[in-house]
């Protein structure tokens, strides 16, 4: 009689895929699935926010340059506070001034005024 050592039960595979899943494992995979897509996608778009932001900040050009419309005078021109330009204009037409406020990247040291 010749014995054997180690036996695969064959039978017993078979058995296991025919026992239907329940229903709780089946919403908890589908759970499990959709939580790691979810993940996912939150990283790209916070990994792209912060590629959006970093490559922005360098864009911006320095204003130098306010160019005044046909029917204005400058009045006056002023620093605001901190990186304001406060620019005083009088209308020609009825003779109201008309204050704008301009908002510059960094101090505003160097701009031109142009009247047109």
């Amino acid at each position: 009689m010749t014995r054997r050592l180690h036996q695969s039960a064959p039978a017993r595979d078979d058995e296991l895929d025919d026992i239907p899943e329940p229903a709780n494992l089946r919403f908890l995979r589908r759970m499990v699935t959709l939580l790691t897509v979810t993940m996912i996608v939150g990283i790209a778009v916070v990994a792209g926010a912060l590629v959006m932001r970093i490559a922005g900040e360098s864009g911006g050009t320095p204003m130098t340059e306010i160019r005044v419309g046909p029917g204005y005078s400058v009045k006056s021109v002023d620093h605001g506070a901190g990186d304001r330009l406060v620019l005083t204009l009088r209308e020609k037409a009825s003779g109201e001034d008309i204050v704008r406020i301009y908002r510059t990247e960094g101090t505003a040291e160097t701009y031109t005024v142009v009247d047109d």
